[in-house]
């Protein structure tokens, strides 16, 4: 068996060798190119759920720290509060007391 090769069979099919090459280079770029599209288009949707997320998050936060601007009460305002209360019971106490002794003694109870 004798086998037969000229130059522009050789040069042909070389040319389509390398045209193959070619053609499933391209094929196998474009299918990474898609899926890098498809990884970043996921990505993106991914960054924009968190962007509103952390808006959200943001603004419970501004939320709380204005209702904790609004309802809190420091602690020595509370007591300062509850101290002014308790000298007031206390002089009210001291007042009753003077007037049942008076009472008890039988004078006039003093204004």
């Amino acid at each position: 068996m004798k086998f037969e090769l000229e130059l522009w069979h050789l040069i042909s099919l070389l040319i389509t060798v390398v045209g193959a090459f070619w053609a499933m280079a391209k094929v196998l770029i474009a299918q990474n190119q898609s899926a890098i599209a498809e990884k970043f288009e996921a990505v993106t949707a991914h960054l924009v759920k968190q962007d509103d997320a952390a808006k959200q998050t943001e603004k419970a936060v501004n939320d709380l720290r204005l209702e904790l601007a609004r309802d809190y009460v420091r602690r020595e305002d509370y007591t300062v509060a509850i101290a002014t209360i308790m000298n007031k019971i206390d002089g009210l106490g001291l007042r009753m007391e003077h007037m049942f002794r008076d009472l008890m003694r039988g004078g006039a109870p003093r204004e």
